[in-house]
């Protein structure tokens, strides 16, 4: 769906892990409030055609008649305000606003490449969660036809190679990340909740994106992707490598991709298998100390571990 609407247009592109965002609004919009953590994202290009692109739009949303089927009607984010539905041409996603009064609606194209976003009457602060929170959702779906995949992790950086920790909410990622910083020398963080994988000629990389969760780490970087850690809370500390299709079914749940359009759940496995053929992935049972990192440190960067 294109902007119909007699206002300006404006045309702001991002570049996120070496593909094209761009984000077409109105005047009546103030993207640099609502999108904050994209500023280090911007990109400016003469004549290339963005991979993905989302209009944003204050307009009412164009009735339909039959959303679609349900496919979900609970978010993690959103809980029951929340419904996902499926069309035979793309998706409706829908949101209530947080008066009760109004609703959010997302119009995606079945590949995701093209969204619609329209956006009711709501606080500034909903604006730019909810549009950040659809942003991520949509360049998750879509970046998959590129073999960049977007993973649910805390990424650190250690003198350019980057380890990935992996687990459920709550199962200490961030914590064990905390740990690295404060007692493996030379580590940064480089992205704290959904950083984005694609593999390249000289390897597989791992990219700052604009949605890192409640830590405020917005790094338009890229790193080598030395190794996938699974994370498990445990009594002892004990690291183990998971090779082949082990290593596989440790990733999986971390990668974003919905079940439902099996065209882009199969590029996201290919994808997944080349990376996994070339980054080791470790699977770390662990107290939340000091010995936990160092273990982890020395058993993936162990020269006689390949």
């Amino acid at each position: 769906m294109t902007l119909t609407t007699s206002t300006e247009i404006i045309k702001k592109q991002y570049k996120i892990a070496d593909l094209t965002l761009q984000i077409n609004y109105t005047t009546d919009l103030d993207l640099e409030k609502l999108l904050p953590t994209f500023r280090d994202f911007e990109w400016y290009t003469q004549g290339e055609e963005a991979a993905i692109q989302v209009n944003l739009s204050t307009d009412k949303a164009p009735e339909v008649a039959d959303l679609g089927v349900l496919r979900s009607d609970l978010s993690i984010s959103w809980g029951d305000r929340f419904c996902f539905y499926e069309q035979e041409k793309g998706y409706i996603t829908t949101i209530v606003n947080e008066q009760g009064d109004g609703m959010w609606y997302l119009y995606s194209e079945r590949n995701f490449a093209q969204s619609t976003i329209y956006i009711p009457q709501s606080s500034a602060y909903e604006q730019s969660t909810v549009i950040c929170w659809m942003l991520m959702m949509l360049f998750g779906q879509a970046a998959l036809l590129h073999e960049v995949i977007m993973i649910h992790g805390s990424v650190i950086n250690l003198n350019g190679q980057g380890i990935v920790f992996l687990g459920k909410s709550g199962t200490g990622k961030s914590t064990h990340s905390r740990l690295w910083l404060s007692h493996i020398p030379e580590t940064s963080l480089l992205n704290d909740d959904n950083p984005a994988i694609r593999i390249k000629e000289d390897g597989v990389l791992i990219y700052g994106t604009p949605w890192s969760g409640k830590t405020p780490c917005y790094k338009n970087e890229s790193i080598v992707l030395k190794a996938f850690v699974r994370l498990q809370q445990a009594p002892e500390n004990k690291f183990d490598l998971m090779p082949g299709i082990k290593g596989f079914i440790a990733v999986l749940p971390s990668c974003t991709a919905i079940r439902w359009n099996k065209d882009l759940f199969a590029e996201m496995n290919t994808t997944l298998e080349k990376v996994i053929s070339k980054v080791q992935v470790g699977f770390l049972k662990c107290l939340p100390d000091q010995a936990a990192a160092e273990l982890c440190h020395e058993r993936i960067f162990d020269s006689a571990v390949k």
